[in-house]
């Protein structure tokens, strides 16, 4: 079997992958296992590896990808017992007073937070400080998350140019210069980018605006009765958990280990393994309540 053959293989069993999840055939996971691994078996029958190679390509594959699934399998228990803690509630109603129902003001502040959430370079901790923070915003106000997402996305792309972050990083090396002398480079480009970047997000509340959203506008006035007291059910049920005395203690544990994660001395995963056993432990002695918290986020983690 060539080396062409072995590539075209490849690339069909991504194309397989990318088909079988957009036309939601089945999970995400059952896809990743079950394509790789009738892709592994041909390229055994093939005589392209032996089955010992195959093993071995799979141990470095955990190896390579269990650092990043510890990071978000602890950072959605962390940020999932802190928004049952209720922490994001006050960032939230301090959010609104300063946007009131101004559609535009909040595409602006998902702008501003992703561009600070960002300065540590890293992707998943930016959209877990954005999307518990603003998700209940957008709909509140009736506003479609993917405008979230896209003003979110936009923001972290200008951000990422950061002489620590990994395009920045790469680049320097290929290049064969220190990351802070490319950074100087671009930093024109990037103060441009914000502004188009702050622009986007204007021009999306706009759009925002005329589909009629807002806590007045005509998708607020169309939203019926019935999803209204859902709301305020699922609010009541989610109240029990709410730890409104431990606001200070939750916001400086969230900061501390975002500021672990920016010191970059330990493993991505490790602050968010700290922050979840600290959080556990002060908000929910019993251990009883303990694993119902953990079993509430399993199935997202």
């Amino acid at each position: 079997m060539s080396e062409l053959v072995v590539g075209i293989l490849g690339f069909a069993c991504i194309v397989a992958l990318v088909v079988t999840l957009f036309k939601s055939k089945t999970m995400p996971s059952m896809a990743f296992i079950i394509f790789p691994s009738i892709l592994g078996l041909i390229l055994v029958i093939g005589g392209y590896y032996s089955i010992e190679q195959i093993g071995e390509l799979i141990k470095g594959g955990f190896k390579s990808t269990g650092p990043t699934a510890a990071l978000f399998v602890f950072s959605v228990l962390f940020f999932g017992i802190m928004t049952d803690a209720g922490m994001f509630d006050v960032i939230i109603n301090k959010l609104m007073k300063h946007v009131g129902d101004n559609v535009i003001g909040v595409t602006v502040m998902t702008a501003l937070i992703a561009l600070i959430g960002h300065l540590d370079g890293g992707g998943a901790s930016t959209f877990l400080i954005v999307v518990p923070a603003m998700l209940p915003v957008y709909k509140k106000m009736h506003m479609r998350p993917s405008t979230l997402l896209r003003v979110a996305v936009l923001a972290m792309g200008v951000l990422n140019l950061m002489p620590w972050a990994g395009p920045t990083m790469r680049a320097a090396s290929v290049l064969g210069m220190e990351a802070g002398q490319l950074w100087g480079r671009l930093i024109p480009i990037q103060i441009f980018g914000i502004i188009l970047c702050l622009a986007h997000a204007v021009f999306a509340g706009i759009q925002e605006k005329k589909r009629g959203a807002g806590l007045n506008g005509k998708l607020a006035q169309e939203s019926s009765a019935e999803e209204a007291a859902e709301e305020a059910q699922h609010a009541a049920d989610e109240n029990e958990y709410a730890r409104p005395k431990l606001f200070a203690f939750n916001i400086c544990l969230t900061i501390a280990v975002i500021a672990m994660l920016v010191w970059d001395q330990f493993p991505s995963y490790f602050p968010f393994m700290l922050g979840v056993a600290a959080a556990l432990l002060v908000n929910y002695t019993p251990i009883k309540l303990q694993k119902k918290m953990i079993n509430r986020h399993a199935g997202p983690a």
